[in-house]
């Protein structure tokens, strides 16, 4: 993503193990030419966007994401099949790298409730339905 003209997206790294089963999906995504194609069609900010692999022995495979603003994110991809690594690699290339919402911690209840009560259809007529008088 971009924000006004600006690629937001600065590095992008696939880590991931040669020899453990957890990276199966993350070694046909590579061997098979998908990050290839993904960094041919995704990256198209040109030189302001490194895409590297790294392969590291006997660690767990993830895809680690750094933006301008210097906030990195790092999702982990052990088990996962070819099509969902990518899937995970795209929606980290199109962030922009923006820190997410914080939940609401507690509703909010008034010690004090209304005093005038609740609304209902039947507020202000009297128990029975609005009918406009003019239409007739």
């Amino acid at each position: 993503m971009s924000i006004r003209g600006v690629a937001q997206l600065r590095a992008l790294r696939l880590v991931y193990c040669d020899v453990t089963g957890t990276s199966r999906g993350i070694k046909e995504f590579v061997l098979s030419g998908g990050w290839d194609d993904f960094k041919a069609r995704a990256l198209v900010h040109g030189d302001s966007t490194e895409a590297t692999t790294e392969i590291r022995r006997g660690g767990d495979p993830h895809v680690r994401a750094t933006y301008a603003n210097g906030r990195e994110k790092a999702v982990g991809l052990k088990n996962l099949s070819a099509t969902a690594v990518e899937t995970h690699v795209r929606w980290l290339a199109s962030e922009k790298g923006k820190p997410g919402s914080n939940p609401m911690k507690r509703r909010h209840f008034t010690k004090k409730p209304s005093v005038q009560g609740r609304w209902t259809p039947f507020t202000f007529g009297g128990g029975r339905a609005y009918v406009d008088e003019e239409e007739d």
